[in-house]
């Protein structure tokens, strides 16, 4: 993703920093409150969402991780997903996980050309369901957006989690 970037940082005590801050604490919030189809509609129809396999064996432009992922989604996909949530059929999330969405150390640069922003967030996300064990997924998180009236859309998401290894009895949450 270092590509779209222009060095360019925006700054945190600018209006458009607050906007982008803003858009991803009311993503959070639609995530965290079940609202799945609203969640979607922060997304492009051409949108890239992906979780790669990080690797500790060796390195990959200082990421470490493998061109495989645990997900790869675009737009249909992810509206299989949130469909599939939105049933009884999702037996993974029958009953539905308590999650909590955090997003903190938002860095944000303009890219190289266009009116795209690289937004780059370390995350944290607990999930606890029945009495099963509480889990939590830590990472960062880069996200492409690209403006929408007052507002985002998210065209390109890759959530580099810190595990190396996953040990969640499955991977329904979204991030």
């Amino acid at each position: 993703m270092s590509a779209v970037r222009s060095g360019a940082a925006v700054l945190p005590n600018t209006d458009e920093y607050g906007r982008v801050l803003e858009f991803l604490h009311h993503e959070a919030e639609l995530l965290d409150t079940y609202k799945f189809a609203d969640w979607l509609e922060l997304f492009t129809d051409d949108v890239a969402y992906s979780m790669p396999v990080r690797t500790t064996q060796f390195l990959t432009d200082g990421e470490g991780f493998h061109e495989f992922g645990f997900f790869v989604d675009d737009h249909a996909t992810l509206m299989t997903r949130v469909k599939r949530l939105e049933t009884e059929f999702a037996w993974a999330e029958t009953p539905p996980s308590r999650t909590r969405h955090y997003v903190s150390n938002l860095r944000l640069e303009r890219a190289a050309e266009g009116p795209e922003l690289e937004a780059r967030i370390n995350f944290m996300v607990t999930r606890t369901r029945q009495d099963l064990d509480y889990q939590l997924f830590t990472g960062v998180r880069r996200d492409l957006l690209v403006p929408d009236g007052e507002s985002y859309k998210v065209r390109r998401r890759t959530i580099l989690v810190d595990q190396t290894v996953i040990t969640a009895t499955n991977l329904s949450v979204l991030f």
